[in-house]
């Protein structure tokens, strides 16, 4: 009796749901709709730990811009950079997708920020570079890097 009464039960819910209307909406987004809906105008990413020695670069560590809209523009280059204390003064080496290489000069050691106004203008979108060249015998550093477009 009992596995009647739970069949019934499972017949009664499986046609009150088929009987249920589906309703769905056509939309249709403009140009500039569609891009904002999975652009972000920025991307960003971290370095391990960058350790130079004897002048020798550091390891290259490779941060992506992921998928970006069509014909971006750099409208911003920023890096957080932390120093380990005892650190010799380096050069942070950034390298855009397209091979121009920037450096900075640091010096002293904790956080610093650093600006990049040289990348504004160009395509950010492939693989950017980011390392460091003591100009002593150690250097050590991480950062996060953080590229700002327009479309």
């Amino acid at each position: 009796m009992n596995k009647r009464i739970c069949s019934f039960i499972v017949v009664m819910i499986m046609m009150f749901i088929m009987s249920m209307s589906a309703f769905a909406e056509e939309t249709t987004l403009t140009s500039d709709e569609a891009v904002s809906t999975f652009a972000t105008n920025y991307f960003s990413g971290s370095t391990g730990t960058m350790n130079s020695l004897y002048q020798n670069e550091s390891t290259i560590f490779n941060i992506s811009s992921g998928t970006v809209p069509p014909f971006p523009k750099v409208s911003s280059v920023t890096l957080n950079v932390n120093v380990s204390s005892g650190s010799a003064p380096f050069y942070l080496n950034v390298k855009n997708p397209n091979g121009t290489v920037v450096q900075h000069y640091i010096t002293g050691t904790g956080s610093k920020s650093v600006t990049l106004n040289q990348f504004n203008n160009t395509d950010p979108q492939g693989t950017w570079k980011v390392s460091i060249t003591t100009t002593g015998t150690v250097s050590t550093a991480t950062a996060r890097m953080t590229v700002n477009y327009t479309y």
